[in-house]
């Protein structure tokens, strides 16, 4: 697939006792999966989440929140205390260990950016913010996997702090985590803008890419040819990096190639301990080294109630930056292993992407009325994205208001009763003095004309002019 990368794959079905599932219960179940390419999160105060609101494109999309954080700690795969109420109630955590991560946490929390002591922190690396805390090893592990939220392989302390002061303000609005996912993965939210884009007359066309884009005399964009051989004119033309050639996005500076693997399995790789505890979606992260990995893992588990694997199936969607080699199943395959390892393995998946490296998004230009947008940012949220659309925006409408809210049903003034019945008395006159012009029309040609013939055109002229009201 020219558009993803070249792909690995693997499928392999296990009949036990403890998975429940046949080749042919697979078989039929396997086209209710839903993989995201770049599967993404929403933080709940998030800038995605406010932009769905001011727009009503929420709508059309329903969420679940996220629930947990695995992280592999001392040699297991615990879930992180991330609040708190979970921070008092680790097993894993010692009491003096618990006191020092609540005083690094409220510390982070309640600095402000433009006071002098965040600035005393510039040019310093989040390692010497954790040892000026006294936070042990594992408590840096801990703080580094599951609060400072970044796909950065080293981080300063000043974006460590914002972090982990954006991740805590998230909390506590859907749930005790700060994500929520929408059901059926991340591919629901361009469907609901093109949704709320195409009630005001947008169009699109699936299945189809543009084959070659044209310009005119001066070097502007003035259309294109589909691969069908149809050809579409326009003023401007908004495109992936896919079909053009502009050098910044393929800069090695802000391109990078990411590994995926994706396992189908029969059970949560950590099944819920507790009456009423759900685990629709969790979030997993793996630091350097723990597992034999180079990179940081991160990636999801998804249950069935997310709606992207089908019943009684988990998924889980790992993620590491590709190694030389760029061959996903030597960078994932060892480590999505001994994660999964309690667990019945249906399908496994590996394949890589390009994505353009956190905080080096690639600034929008109108270039011969083309706009070039950038790959998926590789980290969690859709801020980059939704700043670039924004820009994007602007160049084309400066005057105009982006994503303006649609009105509700409610809020739309339709036709009284009485203006109604003016419409359609002006339509019957109007058809009426139409008959009359053809009437007289026929009369004029008599000479010419059988009777039988007259009567045809009549009749044709009729359905005509009814068609054309």
């Amino acid at each position: 697939n020219a558009e993803f990368g070249k792909q690995w794959y693997q499928r392999r079905v296990r009949v036990t006792q403890k998975t429940k599932w046949t080749s042919e219960k697979f078989q039929k179940s396997k086209r209710r999966v839903n993989i995201d390419v770049t599967p993404k999160l929403c933080y709940s105060a998030g800038h995605m989440v406010d932009l769905l609101r001011s727009s009503n494109c929420s709508r059309y999309l329903e969420f679940k929140a996220v629930n947990r954080t695995f992280v592999h700690y001392q040699g297991e795969l615990i879930q992180a205390p991330c609040n708190r109420e979970q921070v008092f109630n680790c097993k894993h955590l010692k009491v003096l260990e618990k006191r020092i991560m609540m005083k690094f946490v409220t510390f982070a929390l309640q600095i402000a950016v433009d006071s002098e002591e965040f600035q005393e922190w510039d040019k310093k690396d989040d390692m010497e913010l954790y040892k000026s805390f006294k936070l042990t090893n594992g408590l840096i592990d801990l703080v580094r996997a599951s609060l400072v939220v970044s796909s950065k392989e080293k981080v300063s302390a000043h974006d460590a702090i914002r972090s982990i002061k954006y991740y805590l303000k998230n909390i506590g609005i859907y749930g005790s985590m700060p994500f929520i996912c929408p059901i059926y993965g991340a591919g629901e939210l361009p469907q609901a803008f093109a949704r709320f884009s195409a009630v005001f007359g947008s169009i699109y066309v699936l299945d189809i890419s543009p084959s070659e884009l044209h310009f005119d005399e001066s070097g502007n964009f003035c259309g294109l040819t589909l691969q069908t051989g149809q050809k579409l004119k326009g003023q401007y033309c908004v495109v992936s990096p896919n079909y053009s050639s502009d050098s910044r996005m393929y800069s090695s500076e802000g391109l990078v190639s990411v590994s995926h693997a994706v396992y189908l399995t029969d059970c949560s790789v950590k099944p819920k301990s507790k009456v009423g505890e759900q685990d629709d979606v969790s979030l997993i992260h793996v630091l350097p080294g723990l597992l034999g990995n180079k990179s940081a893992v991160s990636g999801y588990e998804f249950g069935p109630r997310s709606m992207l694997p089908a019943e009684d199936m988990y998924m889980v969607h790992l993620t590491t930056l590709a190694g030389e080699d760029n061959d996903p199943r030597a960078d994932l395959e060892v480590i999505v292993d001994q994660i999964t390892a309690s667990t019945g393995l249906l399908y496994k998946l590996f394949f890589t992407t390009q994505m353009s490296a956190e905080g080096n998004s690639v600034e929008p230009s109108l270039d011969k009325n083309v706009i070039t947008t950038s790959f998926p940012t590789y980290n969690v949220g859709y801020s980059e994205s939704i700043e670039e659309a924004k820009k994007s925006f602007q160049l084309l409408y400066p005057e105009e208001e982006f994503l303006p809210a649609a009105p509700n049903p409610e809020d739309i003034k339709w036709p009284d009763e009485d203006e109604a019945e003016g419409v359609e008395k002006e339509s019957g006159i109007e058809q009426q003095e139409n008959m009359t012009d053809i009437s007289e029309k026929l009369t004029d040609d008599l000479d010419r004309n059988t009777v039988d013939e007259i009567k045809d055109e009549i009749s044709a002229e009729n359905s005509i002019v009814t068609g054309a009201d």
